[in-house]
């Protein structure tokens, strides 16, 4: 969203008004929690480990806070997050295997689809489809485009229409796509970056 603040104003009207995964996940852990927790709302923590500095930025936006305090409280990339465990000495080698908690479980295969890239254009996808036609979407098929490294595109059929869409890693190539975009060159119905 900053990028295209900064560089692409025009195309903001075609953002998505969703939350990204991290800003869902810590205003729905700040409201849900408290109850299932026996605390107030002001004494959680949510801390979220992305791979991009980009989140920590998000994390901080005006708009992702209630009441003056943010629903993300602090970011740690994946970088800082393998620093600290190699500073604490934990070797994963010698740690017996657990499982991990899952205080809200899996309600959704969608849930579970955002986590992976592209992973929010196909629960996007399969909740359409679903409510456009009734049936259930098989897998997407995403081919990277020839020349383009960072660029994977599908072509869909929903309800006799073609849908085009776009998953596009990293902002280097987010500008090459933006640029494509606006000058007309292609005409994507979904992009996610």
């Amino acid at each position: 969203v900053k990028y295209a603040e900064q560089y692409y104003p025009e195309l903001l009207p075609n953002l998505s008004t969703c939350r990204s995964p991290q800003q869902m996940f810590g205003s729905l852990v700040k409201e849900l929690a408290p109850e299932k927790l026996g605390t107030e709302r002001k004494n959680l923590h949510v801390v979220s480990i992305m791979p991009c500095t980009a989140k920590k930025f998000e994390a901080r936006r005006p708009e992702f806070q209630y009441q003056g305090h943010p629903d993300v409280d602090n970011v740690l990339t994946t970088q800082e997050l393998a620093q600290m465990i190699e500073a604490a000495g934990i070797r994963f080698k010698k740690l017996q295997p657990e499982s991990f908690d899952m205080p809200f479980g899996f309600t959704t295969g969608a849930g579970v689809l955002f986590g992976n890239s592209g992973g929010v254009t196909e629960a996007v996808l399969r909740y359409a489809v679903e409510k456009v036609t009734g049936e259930t979407l098989a897998k997407v098929d995403f081919q990277a485009v020839r020349g383009e490294s960072g660029l994977r595109e599908a072509t869909l059929m929903v309800g006799g229409q073609p849908l085009k869409l776009a998953i596009v890693h990293g902002l280097r190539n987010a500008r090459v796509v933006a640029e494509q975009v606006k000058a007309g060159r292609c005409a994507y119905d979904l992009i996610e970056v």
